[in-house]
């Protein structure tokens, strides 16, 4: 066993020297050692505590209080003659609870939906550096979150109207199923509306109330470019809606593979909002305004009490520093 001691000492020796040779002859030759280029890693800003709550408090509490609206816009997918007064009749027909109908689901999750929609967005934003790519990546993890809850809430208030025959099984939750990609491209819009658009809006508002145009907004009116902006990426984001609320609540689609189901989603467009007169030209109907009505009022109150919760969360947590 000695022996061995000694004849790995030996050896480690003899390495120590060899190593030492190499420096000296690395030394007096010169010859640059190669260098190589690691990327550079992003900074990311992690989300204060205040927007964590803004995010897990105010999302539920918005999303579960504007569910008869979400309700509406879902039930007009398959009505083509009512106004928005009787749709929302049809949200309250059995009596006034069930307007809140399907809220439970689509409320939970919110709690992780705008917890992206607020610190998720500002981690992107940090990670990748660009407002766009931030949107869709919010857009796109919103998306996987809410799906199953949105579809549950949907094919619930659609079978307490709905007759026997047109309802439709509900569906477990899962992340993804028919309707994803228009529900995916209705988020991606409807968040430009607070994140993109937002600011500019406010500018504007501040520059027509004829306020110096160096000084701060106030936040009456930042709350107003949050609802205008809202209001009008809402109607924008519409015939998504509109065809995602279609799709899960009707049969053909749920059982169709999806050729079939983009068949049938442009049936629907073409069928809920054109129409053809007696001339053979086409034209508008009016279920065209009364669903961007609907959507733009769901979207305006949703988006902008949420980003006025979210300044308040701020402003608060600023006010304890």
């Amino acid at each position: 066993f000695l022996s061995c001691v000694i004849f790995f000492c030996n050896l480690f020796r003899l390495a120590l020297m060899a190593v030492a040779d190499a420096d000296l002859i690395f030394a007096q030759t010169s010859v640059p050692f190669p260098s190589i280029a690691l990327p550079s890693i992003p900074q990311v800003i992690l989300p204060q505590p205040a927007l964590l709550l803004a995010g897990g408090f105010g999302g539920p509490l918005v999303v579960g209080g504007f569910t008869p609206l979400r309700n509406a816009c879902t039930l007009a997918a398959h009505d083509t003659t009512s106004t928005a007064m009787r749709i929302m009749g049809r949200v309250f027909s059995c009596g006034f609870r069930s307007g809140w109908t399907g809220a439970r689901s689509p409320a939970a999750a919110s709690m992780i939906q705008f917890t992206m929609l607020g610190p998720g967005y500002h981690f992107y934003l940090g990670l990748l550096g660009n407002r766009k790519p931030a949107l869709v990546a919010v857009a796109l993890t919103e998306t996987l979150v809410m799906y199953g809850a949105t579809t549950r809430n949907a094919q619930l208030i659609h079978n307490q109207a709905a007759a026997g025959r047109d309802r439709v099984p509900v569906r477990p939750i899962m992340p993804v199923g028919p309707g994803f990609t228009a529900i995916l491209l209705r988020n991606c819009l409807a968040m430009a509306g607070i994140r993109v658009l937002s600011e500019p809006m406010a500018r504007t508002l501040h520059w027509i109330s004829g306020a110096n145009g160096s000084s701060k907004c106030s936040p009456g009116v930042n709350m107003g470019g949050d609802f205008l902006a809202s209001v009008l990426c809402g109607a924008l984001s519409m015939p998504f809606n509109q065809t995602y609320n279609f799709q899960v609540t009707s049969a053909a689609c749920l059982t169709g593979t999806p050729a079939e189901r983009f068949a049938l989603a442009l049936r629907f467009l073409k069928s809920q909002y054109f129409m053809s007169t007696a001339s053979g030209s086409v034209r508008l109907r009016q279920t065209m305004l009364r669903d961007a009505m609907l959507r733009s009022s769901y979207i305006g109150c949703l988006f902008c009490c949420y980003s006025s919760l979210e300044r308040l969360a701020l402003h608060m947590s600023n006010l304890r520093e």
